[in-house]
């Protein structure tokens, strides 16, 4: 599930749990407190989970382009005309 998702979901379930907590009993103001307390704790632990998201996509990025770069090295590096590779059969010879 997206994480624009889980914020969505979480604040319908907020607004529900709170709404439904205040209806059962208006004057209980201190456990209505909590509750929001909890949902705004569970919301600042969604964005963390992103910002960890983002650093594994960061990394993940970089070590493909990395890679990428790797491979167009190994591939310039063997096509170079000046580069002179002897066979197994002239080192013999000499």
């Amino acid at each position: 599930m997206k994480i624009s998702n889980k914020k969505k979901w979480l604040k319908v379930t907020e607004f529900a749990v709170v709404g439904i907590a205040t209806c059962l009993n208006p004057h209980a103001g201190f456990l209505l407190f909590l509750l929001k307390l909890c949902f705004q704790i569970l919301t600042a632990l969604q964005k963390d989970e992103e910002s960890e998201t983002e650093k594994e996509k960061r990394i993940t990025r970089c070590l493909r382009d990395r890679q990428r770069s790797d491979r167009e090295a190994a591939t310039a590096s063997r096509s170079l005309p000046h580069t002179l590779v002897k066979s197994t059969k002239q080192e013999k010879l000499s």
